[in-house]
């Protein structure tokens, strides 16, 4: 009989201590992660999602290298009282020659400067004497992204492919989904936070 009374003791004496670190752990992990609901730790992780409202339709897209400009609001999980955050990422939305669609974020990746489609990369214009200071310098055939502040050039024809200056990658590309004629945009490749 003193067994079991000296069990239930320790139990009563042990259910604050329990609560009281749960608590706690609850609070530090709110810390550490502020958009999470109470005893929400196996909840899945607060990524950003595109807004769904980019839509196009193939016949946006009558020729080959036909390039349409948009932005895309991207929603972020924020602290705050809204919740939410929407930010706008300017992209393009490109017809490459071989009839498939794609879409680029215009933020190089290098510093962030906005990306500019030239659809004839010889002519750029930039000195009557052929000096070659931009994306001119590249003897490209095919349309290019370029970015006017590091002279970095991307070719569409190789999947945004650095092919000159000191950008690190291609610019990210947009997941694409297809329902007969009408194409969404998705969000950015590998969710990216931009």
């Amino acid at each position: 009989m003193d067994q079991s009374r000296r069990r239930v003791l320790k139990f009563i004496a042990a259910a604050p201590m329990t609560l009281t670190f749960a608590f706690l752990g609850d609070g530090l992990l709110r810390y550490i992660k502020p958009t999470m609901k109470p005893f929400g730790v196996f909840d899945p992780a607060d990524m950003p999602a595109g807004t769904g409202r980019e839509v196009f339709s193939t016949s946006d897209f009558p020729a080959p290298w036909t390039c349409i400009p948009f932005i895309f609001r991207q929603e972020h999980v924020e602290f705050n009282s809204e919740k939410q955050v929407i930010k706008e990422i300017p992209a393009f939305a490109i017809r490459l020659a071989r009839d498939e669609i794609v879409a680029y974020s215009r933020r190089c990746p290098l510093r962030g400067c906005i990306l500019n489609f030239r659809s004839n990369p010889r002519n750029c214009g930039c000195h009557p004497e052929r000096v070659r200071c931009c994306e001119c310098a590249v003897e490209a055939d095919n349309p290019i992204l370029f970015c006017p502040c590091d002279l970095s050039v991307f070719d569409l024809t190789q999947g945004g492919r650095v092919i000159q200056g000191p950008a690190p990658r291609p610019p990210r590309k947009f997941q694409l989904h297809r329902q007969g004629d009408l194409i969404a945009i998705g969000n950015l490749e590998c969710g990216y936070i931009s």
